[in-house]
């Protein structure tokens, strides 16, 4: 699915979504003659197919609503430890703002080269689906630092203490961040999700109807639904990939409004 997520929303969007409506009205036309030669009763097949469709479509819509909640649910949690660690940087940064030399100065630097690594790097590395690396040694330079630190004054051990406990929030944000890389829904939902679909497709082209362009047209926009839930549940499904996707914002904020200002007042 990677040239999916790698192709501009305006081609996959049409591509799948018009393709999918496309294929329910082939169906519908194909099937209108077997229809046409196995209807006797029309009321009674109405009748008969109207639970049918009713028990399938109370079972394939509670499907489709679950999934796509799901996924949104990992989407937002996704986004979530994004902004959680951009705001542990931040305070991560202010908190080395007032450590003396020679340590508040490299300190600082390595939380700047982080972001800086996460942005140009780690994001485009995520889009991709391949778990980031680069900014993993920057973690442990930082880490190094703040253990080298020996604060003497009980001020700055209080200090210390808070920071060593942030960088702990940092550390577990950052996990949570890079674990969503490869979140994704089972293939076998998947599966699932494409033979009801496909299932909902033939039990349309079974409904009796005589004008062909009103069959066509009932099919088509309940296909359009259809199509189109299952598009932006698949865009969402890889939460740093597709139209839909996290991106580094809060980590260029971080950068523009915290740092960049820290630092022009120093």
């Amino acid at each position: 699915m990677n040239w999916f997520y790698d192709t501009s929303v305006w081609i996959t969007l049409p591509l799948l979504v018009g393709g999918f409506v496309l294929a329910t009205c082939l169906v519908v036309y194909a099937m209108r003659p077997v229809v046409r030669r196995l209807v006797s009763d029309p009321e009674e097949w109405d009748r008969a197919l109207a639970h049918v469709i009713g028990a399938f479509g109370v079972f394939f819509g509670i499907l489709l609503a679950l999934v796509a909640v799901s996924v949104y649910e990992n989407f937002a949690d996704t986004r979530t430890s994004t902004l959680q660690e951009a705001a542990d940087v931040t305070a991560l940064y202010r908190g080395t703002s007032g450590m003396p030399e020679p340590v508040g100065t490299p300190l600082r630097g390595a939380i700047r080269e982080y972001l800086e690594t996460v942005i140009d790097q780690d994001f485009p590395s995520q889009e991709q689906g391949i778990l980031p690396e680069h900014s993993a040694v920057l973690v442990d330079d930082m880490q190094r630092m703040l253990h080298e630190y020996e604060p003497t004054a009980a001020p700055e051990q209080a200090e210390y203490i808070q920071l060593l406990a942030t960088f702990d929030d940092f550390i577990e944000s950052r996990r949570a961040r890079i674990d969503a890389t490869t979140l994704e829904l089972p293939p076998l939902f998947w599966v699932v999700i494409w033979v009801g679909a496909a299932i909902n497709t033939v039990l349309i082209s079974f409904i009796y109807v005589s004008s062909l362009r009103l069959h066509l047209l009932i099919a088509g926009l309940l296909s359009l639904f259809i199509g189109l839930v299952m598009f932006v549940t698949a865009d969402m499904d890889h939460p740093y990939q597709g139209a839909i996707s996290v991106g580094p914002g809060a980590f260029e904020r971080v950068i523009e409004q915290t740092i960049d200002r820290i630092g022009t007042t120093q």
